[in-house]
C-alpha cells in the first residue's frame, strides 16, 4: 500500500473547495451549523467580499483564502471587507461546530477571546470592492479556549485522523450570521508535525472466484480513517450532495456517507500498472459526526464484486481510493491514478486470491437474541461465487441447527451463553466451501408454569402436579394457611404435597414458588 500524506500546498481546486465551505462551518450564537440560506448542491460559491493580510507574526496566505504556517500569540490576522457585506465581526472557530449533531450547541467551539470587531475607513482600498471597506484584526491567541474541552486550534491528532485538518476565521453579521465569501482557512505551523495517519482497509475473505462478494471495513483498532472527505458541508459545497441539517445523533449513520462519486475500487494483479475495476456503489464511508462528547470518526463498510475478468490463480491488491479534498497532499500516481480537476488520492488496499470453484461465505457470520427470545430465533446464511443452488452440510453436533438451504434456527430455548457451528458449502457444479456462525445469548429463561394438575381437599392430605418449562431447581413452595411440601422437581414438572387444615376455604388460592436464584412464579390451584 502506497499513501502520501505529507504536508504539502494544495491545489487551487481544494483551495476553492476548502473555502467554500468555511462559512458553513462556523457558527455563533446559536445559528444552525447549517444556515438556512447554504447554497444547494450544485451552486456556485459566494465572489469573496473580505480579503486577508498578515498583519503582525508568522503566516502565508495561500490563494486568498488559505492561511498557513501561524502562530497563536504572535500572529494577527486583518480582514479587510466591504462594508455593504455587513461584517460586524471576526471570529476564530474550530471545525467541530460543522459536525455537532443537532442536541450540541455549536457556540461552545468559538473562541470568544479573539473576537474582533469591524471599524469602518473612508481611506481603506484593501477590500474586493475596492472603497467603502472596514477592517477586522484577530489576534490568533497563544492557548485557544472555548466552553467546549473538545475545541483545539491547531485541532489535534486524533481531530486531524479523524477529517479535521484546520480552524477557522469568519466574519458575521450583528445578526450573527456568517457572510459568504468572508471564510479563511487556519493552517498552524505546528501542524507541519501533525498528518492525518494512514486509513486502512480489512476484507472479510481473502479468496473467492470472479463474480463473487468481498466484504470490506476499516481494520480492527484502526487509528487511521478515511480523512480526505470527512465532511459532509465541503461535499454540498462541491455540488456532490445536498445539504444536511446537523442529525440528532451520530449512533444511526450521522450525517450520512461520503458520495461514491469521489471513491473507486481497482485490482491490480502483480506487476501490472492496468487495473481492473469494482463499483464503489456498494463501498459506504460514513461522515465524521461530533456529538459534543465524542468525535466520531468516517467508517468503512460495505462490499464490493471480484470483477467478471480477473483470473484464477492469482492474487491481487486491492485498493480503495477516496478523492482528498483537505490541504493535506494527496496521491496524484498509481495506484489511484492522476489527480482529478486538481485533486489527489488517499487509498488503502488488502491482497485477495481469485480460486475458481471455491463458495465464500458472506454475512451474516454471527448474532443475538436473548435467552427468553431463543427458541424463536432464525438468520439465513449467505455465499456467493457459487454456480447455483448452494447445500449447507452442518457438521457435527450443536445446540444451533442449520438446515441444507442455509437457515439457522435454535433447538429449543438456551441459556445464556455462546453457541457455534460450522459445516460446508456445495453446489451441483462441485464448488465448495466453508461456513460458521455463532449465536451470543443474552439473559436468562424465565420459568412458566402451563397448567396445575390436582385439586386440595380441606382436612386431607392432596398432591398437586405444576406442569411448566425452565424450571432451573427445587423451588419452596407456600400458600397461606396450608403447609406445602416439594416431592419431586424436574425442568418441566414439580410434584407438590400440600396439607389443608379442615377450615381451609374452599375456591381458588395462590400458591407461591421460589427459585434460588430468585426467579418467582405464582399460580392458582382449586380446593373442594
Amino acid at each position: 500500500m502506497r499513501l502520501l500524506s505529507r504536508r504539502g500546498r494544495p491545489g487551487s481546486r481544494a483551495v476553492a473547495v476548502v473555502a467554500a465551505a468555511a462559512s458553513s462551518l462556523l457558527v455563533v450564537a446559536g445559528v444552525s451549523a447549517v444556515p438556512a440560506g447554504a447554497a444547494p448542491a450544485g451552486r456556485a460559491t459566494a465572489a469573496p467580499v473580505c480579503s486577508a493580510a498578515i498583519s503582525a507574526g508568522p503566516g502565508v496566505i495561500v490563494n486568498g483564502t488559505i492561511i498557513v504556517g501561524v502562530v497563536g500569540g504572535s500572529t494577527q490576522v486583518t480582514l479587510d471587507c466591504n462594508q455593504s457585506s455587513q461584517a460586524a465581526l471576526a471570529v476564530e472557530a474550530t471545525l467541530l461546530a460543522s459536525l455537532g449533531a443537532a442536541n450540541v450547541v455549536p457556540t461552545g467551539e468559538v473562541d470568544t477571546s479573539a473576537l474582533a470587531q469591524f471599524t469602518p475607513s473612508a481611506t481603506d482600498t484593501g477590500c474586493p470592492a475596492g472603497s467603502s471597506c472596514e477592517t477586522a484584526t484577530v489576534a490568533i491567541p497563544a492557548t485557544y479556549s472555548a466552553s467546549d474541552p473538545n475545541a483545539q486550534c491547531p485541532p489535534t491528532q486524533a481531530q486531524i485522523n479523524a477529517g479535521i485538518f484546520g480552524c477557522a476565521i469568519a466574519a458575521v453579521t450583528a445578526q450573527n450570521t456568517p457572510v459568504a465569501g468572508a471564510e479563511f482557512l487556519l493552517q498552524y505551523a505546528s501542524q507541519a508535525l501533525l498528518t492525518p495517519a494512514n486509513p486502512t482497509v480489512s476484507a472479510l475473505q481473502s479468496t473467492g472466484a470472479p463474480g463473487s462478494t468481498v466484504n470490506i471495513s476499516d481494520a480492527a483498532g484502526a487509528s487511521g480513517y478515511w480523512w480526505g472527505d470527512a465532511i459532509q458541508l465541503i461535499q454540498a459545497n462541491e455540488g456532490l450532495a445536498a445539504p444536511a441539517t446537523p442529525p440528532t445523533s451520530c449512533a444511526a449513520g450521522g450525517y450520512g456517507n461520503v458520495p461514491t462519486a469521489t471513491l473507486s475500487v481497482l485490482w491490480y494483479a502483480p506487476a501490472s500498472t492496468t487495473p481492473l475495476l469494482s463499483s464503489p456503489s456498494n463501498v459506504a464511508i460514513s461522515n465524521a459526526c461530533y456529538t459534543g462528547k465524542d468525535l466520531v470518526p468516517p467508517a468503512l463498510s460495505g462490499t464490493i464484486t471480484v470483477p467478471a475478468t480477473a483470473a484464477s490463480g492469482t492474487t491481487y491488491e486491492v485498493y480503495v481510493c477516496e478523492l482528498d479534498f483537505t490541504p493535506y497532499a494527496g496521491s496524484t500516481t498509481s495506484p489511484c491514478g492522476p489527480a482529478v480537476n486538481g485533486l489527489g488520492w488517499i487509498s488503502a488496499s488488502f491482497p485477495f486470491t481469485v480460486k475458481a470453484g471455491v463458495i465464500s461465505q458472506n454475512l451474516p457470520m454471527s448474532g443475538s437474541t436473548t435467552a427468553a427470545s431463543s427458541s424463536h430465533f432464525s438468520a439465513q446464511l449467505a455465499t456467493s461465487g457459487a454456480s447455483g443452488a448452494v447445500t449447507y452440510t452442518q457438521s457435527g453436533s450443536s445446540k444451533l441447527n442449520v438446515s441444507t438451504t442455509g437457515l439457522v434456527t435454535t433447538k429449543g430455548p438456551l441459556n445464556a451463553g455462546t453457541y457455534t457451528v460450522s459445516g460446508t458449502t456445495s453446489d451441483a457444479a462441485g464448488d465448495i466451501g466453508n461456513f460458521n456462525f455463532s449465536l451470543e445469548v443474552s439473559g436468562s429463561l424465565r420459568p412458566v408454569v402451563h397448567r396445575v394438575t390436582g385439586t386440595a381437599v380441606p382436612g386431607h392430605l392432596a398432591v398437586l402436579t405444576v406442569l411448566g418449562a425452565n424450571f432451573p431447581g427445587r423451588p419452596t413452595a407456600t400458600t397461606p394457611g396450608a403447609r406445602v411440601t416439594v416431592v419431586r422437581v424436574s425442568k418441566t414438572r414439580i410434584v407438590l404435597r400440600l396439607v389443608a387444615p379442615a377450615r381451609f376455604a374452599r375456591g381458588r388460592h395462590v400458591m407461591r414458588l421460589r427459585f434460588t436464584g430468585g426467579e418467582v412464579v405464582m399460580f392458582h390451584f382449586g380446593t373442594l
